[in-house]
Formats: structure tokens, C-alpha cells, sequence
């Protein structure tokens, strides 16, 4: 039978470009929903036209999940920590395959333990594998894309493209691997349809798009628009000072947003590395070039 889906925070940068890879796969689902607040349904009324349906509640309420299958949250930065009692009224509702909101690197990693940007999301991962102890047919699969390609040369890693200015907190010989936003939907939508590891409760979909330097990132910029970038490197410490000060103020959105600028800038923390599953998929990934080559005019 096929699949019912129910997609958690549709809204954001990551929702729209997921359901319209559902809307282009539809005939392969069953119910494909997004949860939404009623004072939010407005904006989904192009997927509603589009094959998709709108369940109107709270991701608290089991009865919103009732007749779902699998559950995607893309819970943003600051809604991560609400993600272990999204999973136990899913759970209560009858869902019995969850993607959490990650989208990112494995979280397992000793080196990432310590950092507040991950922090929420290792949380979610401790309440799954708990879940699963509980209930022995509750699945849950971790997207491991790395860091989105249109993301790494943004603002957020402090990369200005308009004026090719970078102020980046972390150094030049820093590692990423990088993922086209586009590419990730669609490997997110295809993952569903894959056969399950037996006798596992989790697994793990680790793919990438590319893998370069901080280097090699600024100058496939400077190729692609045909513009020399002024670069500055800062000490890491910088920003998280900015960080702590942040959380000292009890601003969370800013502590995030600081802790973002050195945790997946050129830390050389956001990295995929092998094995990799990009061969379970029929289909080849942009590179980072190509995606700026699609994504930015030269100027």
C-alpha cells in the first residue's frame, strides 16, 4: 500500500520546494497533508490545488496524525525542542515512521556534541532511539545532506553576493559538503519509498552534492558571477562570544543565529563523509558550481 505522508512547518525555506516534489510524485503516495494552525491555512492553498491536503490543528493532538503513516517535521532553529512531543502525539496518532527536522550532518559525532546549534536536534535523536525502545515497530530516518548549497554562500555563513563581500568566522582550509536545496526534497521524498534496514528501527540517508574547501567555494564564486570577492577570516571565538552574550540577554533567535556563523560556516564541522547512499537513487546531484551557475547572475 502506498504511503500516507503528513508534513510538520511546510511554510519555511525547506517546505515549499518539499511539496512540490510530493505534488510531482503524487500517483507514488497515498494522503499527502501538511499540518498547519487554522490562522496559517492561507498559505497553502497552491498545494491544496495541487493534490494536497490541509489538516487543520495542533502537532500536539494525536488526532491530527490519525491515518498517517510517516511524519516529516521541518521544525526551524528555534522550534527544535518541541520535536520529542511532536514525535509522542505522532506516535499516540498511530505514526510509525518519523524524519526529523535535521537535514544537516550526523549529529553522533563527537565533535559536534558540544556546540548550542546541534544541541536541540542530539535531543530529538536521544527521545527517538527512546521511542523506538518503547515501541518496537516506530521507525525513524535521519537525513545526513550536509549544509544546502544555496545556504553556504549566503548571509548566513556571511557571504554577501550582491556587494562580494565575505566576513567569515572559521578559516580557508575548512572542509564542507554541500547539498542543492532541490536535491535534498527529492531525496527526502524518494528515501520514503526505500525498503527499511530489517530488524533496525533507525537509518540513516547520508548523500551530498559536493565536497570542497572554504577556498575553493570563494573562488568558484568569483567564477561563476566573474567578480573578485573582498575575504576576511575572523577568529571563531568572536562569534561565540556574540553567541554567549546572546544567550545571556535571553535572546535565543540571535544566539542561534551567531552560533550558526562559526558551527556551519568554515569550521570544517558540516561534513559528509562515506559511506554514502547517493547510489540508491536514480538520479546525479547538481555540484555547488552548477547550482550557483543556476541560482546567481554574473555580475
Amino acid at each position: 500500500m502506498a504511503p500516507s505522508v503528513l508534513v510538520i512547518g511546510a511554510s519555511g525555506s525547506v517546505g515549499e520546494p518539499l511539496m512540490k516534489e510530493f505534488q510531482r510524485q503524487r500517483s507514488r503516495f497515498g494522503r499527502v497533508a501538511i499540518l498547519s494552525e487554522p490562522s496559517k491555512a492561507h498559505k497553502f492553498s497552491a498545494a491544496q490545488n495541487n493534490g494536497i491536503e490541509l489538516v487543520l490543528g495542533s502537532f500536539l493532538d494525536f488526532k491530527c496524525y490519525q491515518g498517517f503513516d510517516v511524519v516529516i517535521s521541518l521544525a526551524g532553529s528555534t522550534f527544535q525542542r518541541m520535536q520529542p512531543a511532536m514525535i509522542e502525539a505522532a506516535v499516540a496518532g498511530g505514526v510509525r515512521h518519523f524524519y526529523p527536522s535535521e537535514f544537516g550532518i550526523d549529529f553522533d559525532r563527537e565533535d559536534v556534541q558540544q556546540f548550542r546549534f546541534f544541541r536541540d536536534r542530539i535531543v530529538t535523536r536521544d527521545h527517538l532511539a527512546a521511542t523506538a525502545k518503547v515501541h518496537p515497530d516506530f521507525r525513524y530516518t535521519l537525513m545526513v545532506v550536509g549544509q544546502f548549497s544555496q545556504w553556504a554562500y549566503s548571509k548566513v555563513c556571511g557571504i554577501d553576493v550582491e556587494n562580494h563581500v565575505v566576513e567569515a568566522y572559521g578559516y580557508p582550509d575548512a572542509e564542507i559538503s554541500v547539498t542543492a536545496l532541490e536535491d535534498i526534497v527529492r531525496y527526502t521524498v524518494e528515501s520514503i519509498l526505500l525498503p527499511f534496514p530489517a530488524g533496525r528501527s533507525r537509518r540513516d540517508i547520508c548523500v551530498r552534492g559536493d565536497h570542497v574547501t572554504w577556498k575553493q567555494l570563494i573562488a568558484l564564486l568569483e567564477e561563476v558571477q566573474g567578480v573578485k570577492y573582498q575575504v576576511t577570516y575572523i577568529d571563531p571565538k568572536e562569534a561565540a562570544k556574540k553567541q554567549e552574550a546572546a544567550r545571556q540577554r535571553g535572546d535565543e533567535s540571535e544566539e542561534l543565529k551567531w552560533a550558526a556563523r562559526w558551527q556551519v560556516g568554515p569550521s570544517g564541522l558540516v561534513t559528509v563523509t562515506g559511506p554514502l547512499d547517493n547510489d540508491k537513487f536514480g538520479f546525479t546531484p547538481e555540484t555547488l558550481k552548477e547550482t550557483m551557475q543556476r541560482s546567481l547572475k554574473a555580475n
